[in-house]
């Protein structure tokens, strides 16, 4: 907040309204002399963070959005505003007014009494109450829409969260309009948050003093985003997430989420990652994109602890709930088992970096599950491989001089030599693909997979008609040679070692090979060819990659 009021001068001409940021600190600095604790429930909000991080961009030049400078780095005197409130300090003030809107963070909302535009309005804090005016109208204390809290008990403990679709930085995004939720609406988040704190009080103790401790906002979104849950760094205990089918989803959201928070406040303390490193890109089996070291450490931390939270609900579940179970603790399990091994060894780690992964390897094996049905751990292993031979064949670009030697190789009738030195990984952004849907749905809903259009090899894979399925993808790539979901299906129907850990080394030769010669191998013949150099050590490679350049 110092930092932003010792900018703000530079940008003093672009304000308008809120040019006078000091008088808004003097409002400020005088309510916490009145109740400092007030104050602080104010600034510790997880909005306040997020505007503060976009209000310092503004004033530096380096602004994260189209956002006006007005609203972004006026939104102090909402801030000063909602303190003076909070503390009874008398005062006026100009505030933006959002989406023709005034909030003050941890107030409520004023919905202004006009249609006209305005870019601000004149909050007045008085012994009689508040009142905001704009375009000559005004409304009172008795218009105000309330921020809504919520308090959740079970066991003698108490979760207390405010429950937002009002404040304008609420998504940890740029300004939003403030939302509404219906009654119904309201009484089905409540409703899940009490049956979800019953469950964590009662199961999962630990998990549940966490909370208590560090959730403090819970931001409510639409269904249709489909949004598993999300924080940000810059808002500490705050969750965003749509709405879950069950109270034990909701706690896994819940759970999951925190941790985040919680390697973002660590993150501000100590250095896990060297700074010349941070940026280095990884697979991470969670996104289908490359992540940055930091990122990675992130999921690791994360998950684990999703991992743990069903290693304690598996047993718990009823029976129709039990295969699902069985999938979500094998499914994170088995990814956070694909790269553990591979960031421990990361050279961008810092020792105590190592010791984070370290612990998250000691947890992981600790709770693993390590007696799934044998078709549920052949979904995930399909699952897993999939994703990260299709993550390798989207990113992974191997050296020209490596695949070079590879196509001589191939044709002196020569081993194959493997050679990772000189491969980049491509910072594309990822594209989610059919087959994973199809797979599932197989495996958990029959009569709905029977329904689904069918997808040629990938609905054969699905039933295990793997020579059907592997005939169809060769056809497929012999029509699109560059169709990455192609050559990972022709990996998961024939279970190539070198198809499922380096098939962009595979697929490069092929191509290279097509080129030089006008007539490229049977993918199946390359395939083996590189297999007879014994099985690829699986993820080994990801401890060469770097980012590009």
């Amino acid at each position: 907040m110092r930092a932003l009021l010792e900018a703000a001068p530079a940008v003093r001409g672009r304000l308008g309204p809120f040019s006078n940021i000091e008088r808004a600190w003097t409002v400020l600095a005088e309510s916490d002399r009145h109740d400092p604790a007030a104050v602080e429930q104010v600034l510790m909000m997880p909005s306040i963070g997020v505007w503060l991080n976009r209000a310092l961009r503004q004033t530096l030049g380096r602004p994260p959005d189209s956002t006006s400078i007005q609203l972004d780095v006026g939104w102090f005197h909402a801030v000063a505003a909602a303190a003076a409130i909070r503390c009874e300090v008398s005062c006026t003030l100009p505030v933006p007014v959002v989406h023709g809107a005034v909030c003050l963070p941890s107030v409520g909302i004023f919905r202004l009494p006009t249609q006209f535009p305005v870019g601000h309005a004149d909050v007045t804090v008085a012994p009689s109450g508040v009142s905001v005016t704009a375009c000559g109208g005004t409304v009172t204390t008795s218009d105000l829409e309330p921020l809504v809290r919520h308090r959740s008990t079970a066991r003698g403990a108490l979760l207390e969260t405010t429950i937002d679709v009002l404040d304008p930085y609420r998504t940890f995004g740029a300004p939003e309009p403030a939302g509404r939720l219906a009654e119904d609406e309201h009484a089905s988040w409540t409703k899940q948050l009490d049956e979800a704190w019953d469950l964590l009080t009662r199961w999962h103790p630990g998990e549940a003093e966490e909370l208590a401790a560090g959730l403090t906002t819970l931001v409510p979104l639409p269904a249709e985003l489909g949004v598993f849950a999300a924080s940000s760094s810059s808002a500490f205990g705050g969750i965003a997430m749509s709405p879950k089918p069950s109270a034990t989803e909701c706690a896994e959201a819940l759970i999951h989420e925190l941790q985040h928070s919680k390697i973002n406040a660590v993150l501000d303390l100590v250095v896990l990652c060297k700074p010349e490193m941070k940026s280095a890109l990884l697979y991470a089996p969670w996104r289908d994109e490359p992540r940055p070291l930091a990122a990675l450490l992130h999921g690791l931390y994360a998950f684990v602890s999703v991992v743990e939270f069903w290693h304690v609900q598996r047993p718990l579940v009823t029976q129709a709930e039990r295969r699902q179970a069985d999938f979500r603790a094998g499914y994170r399990a088995d990814q956070l088992g694909r790269v553990v091994d591979a960031v421990y060894v990361h050279p961008g780690l810092t020792d105590l970096g190592r010791e984070l992964v370290s612990g998250v390897a000691a947890r992981l094996v600790a709770s693993a599950p390590a007696d799934l049905p044998p078709d549920i751990a052949a979904l995930i292993d399909d699952l897993t491989s999939d994703h990260y031979a299709i993550w390798r064949l989207r990113h992974v670009r191997p050296a020209d001089d490596a695949v070079t030697r590879l196509a001589d190789d191939w044709l002196a009738g020569a081993p194959a030599v493997i050679d990772h030195s000189g491969e980049m990984v491509l910072p594309r952004p990822g594209r989610p693909f059919a087959r994973a849907t199809l797979l599932k749905a197989h495996s958990f809903e029959p009569q709905r997979f029977e329904r689904l259009p069918q997808y040629g090899p990938d609905t054969a894979l699905a039933r295990g008609e793997h020579d059907l399925a592997t005939n169809g993808y060769l056809d497929r790539i012999t029509e699109a040679p560059t169709d990455v979901t192609a050559w990972a299906g022709l990996a998961l129907s024939t279970r190539s070692p070198s198809l499922l850990h380096i098939p962009e080394l595979v697929r490069a030769t092929w191509h290279r090979l097509n080129a030089d010669t006008g007539a490229a191998p049977n993918p199946l013949d390359l395939a083996a060819w590189f297999d007879r150099t014994g099985p690829p050590a699986a993820h080994t490679s990801l401890r060469h990659l770097g980012t590009p350049g």
